[in-house]
């Protein structure tokens, strides 16, 4: 019986020491003060500032290598250059929402053409028949502003003539000049409107004839 329990505790103290055996230790690897590498079972305080590696004190492995900790300037370039990162990222974010709305409305632009136009020679009609209607009214509007400028010049005039015989200029006088000048002010500003319309659709025009000649090419 002691013999048993003799024999059971050697077994349970060989299993242990060598249990311990195979559990790795810790080296702490540091340059001291000169500089010089060192190995330690202990970190000095001042060589944690420096930076140091964590070692398998039986196979010499690298368990982790712990860098020095950051200066106030690393701290302060760290958090720019987080911010600056987010920043970045939400500009990313905000690019492809407007890029995936772009794509959305020019999927449904294209969709319209195709609804509204069977071919290029549909639109070309289509284009000719809405400009043709606004150059008439500019040509309208042109040959009125001439007038108008002539019906303005005559009141000025009047205006004039009543300033150098003497007489006040009537209220009824003012008010048919105000009412020219501005008569001639809203007529060049609906020719300018126009110009500006004509343009612009003679362009979009352009660009849907060349975009339905692309989806029509690709049916």
């Amino acid at each position: 019986m002691i013999r048993k329990r003799l024999l059971c505790s050697s077994f349970l103290l060989g299993f242990c020491l060598a249990a311990s055996h195979v559990s790795a230790g810790q080296l702490f690897r540091f340059n001291d003060d000169s500089g010089t590498p060192t190995l330690s079972k202990t970190l000095p305080p001042e060589a944690a500032q420096r930076g140091y590696d964590i070692l398998d004190d039986k196979t010499m492995r690298l368990i982790e290598r712990v860098p020095p900790p950051l200066t106030e300037a690393q701290l302060a370039e760290q958090a720019e250059r987080q911010v600056a990162e987010k920043a970045a990222q939400k500009t990313a974010e905000n690019d492809a929402k407007q890029i995936a709305a772009l794509q959305r409305q020019q999927g449904l632009h294209d969709q319209n053409l195709l609804n509204i136009y069977q071919s290029e020679d549909e639109l070309l009609a289509a284009r000719d028949k809405d400009l043709s209607y606004r150059q008439n009214r500019l040509s309208v509007l042109s040959e009125k502003h001439p007038v108008l400028e002539q019906k303005l010049m005559a009141i000025q005039q009047q205006a004039a003539e009543r300033e150098l015989s003497g007489a006040p200029i009537t209220g009824n006088l003012q008010k048919r000049l105000a009412a020219a000048e501005q008569e001639l002010s809203n007529n060049q500003l609906m020719i300018h409107q126009l110009e500006a319309e004509i343009l612009m659709l003679s362009q979009q025009y352009e660009q849907d004839r060349q975009r339905l000649n692309k989806l029509l090419s690709n049916r």
